[in-house]
């Protein structure tokens, strides 16, 4: 089994600003419709983004964006070829976040074999921090007859 590792700290204030700044383009570039989805909470009658993020859907998008991060840090390619939505950070039912890797990011780690992934989110204050550890069972190369 191989073991591949990355972790990522964000400063929530960074990302309110590109929210700030760039609204729905920003969300729609770096997340998923489902992450949106999952962290959106918009005065029902606006349905834009800018100015109308919460303290708590904003931490749950910089807890996002540090474990996409950690997650490409661990797949060692940074965002070279990879793009922001190739790497989608979903809670299952009982809130443990988990990845889901689309594109080029879902290519590059099944070159290791089948791999598993462990994330761990953490928030305190201004900043959100994430690790991502993938473990992976290389295919055999050996066909057995």
């Amino acid at each position: 089994m191989n073991i591949y590792l990355g972790t990522d700290i964000v400063y929530i204030p960074r990302i309110q600003a590109a929210l700030d700044r760039f609204g729905d383009r920003f969300l729609e570039k770096v997340y998923t419709p489902a992450e949106q989805r999952d962290c959106r909470q918009l005065n029902s009658q606006d349905s834009s983004i800018k100015g109308k993020m919460n303290r708590v859907s904003c931490n749950q998008l910089a807890g996002r964006w540090a474990a996409k991060e950690a997650v490409v840090k661990a797949l060692g390619t940074g965002w070279r070829g990879i793009r922001y939505a190739d790497v989608e950070i979903r809670r299952s039912e009982n809130g443990v976040p988990n990845v889901q890797l689309h594109g080029t990011a879902a290519a590059q780690a099944s070159v290791w074999g089948n791999c598993q992934w462990q994330l761990s989110l953490s928030h305190d204050g201004d900043y959100s921090m994430a690790t991502a550890i993938a473990l992976c069972t290389p295919r055999s190369s050996e066909t057995k007859i």
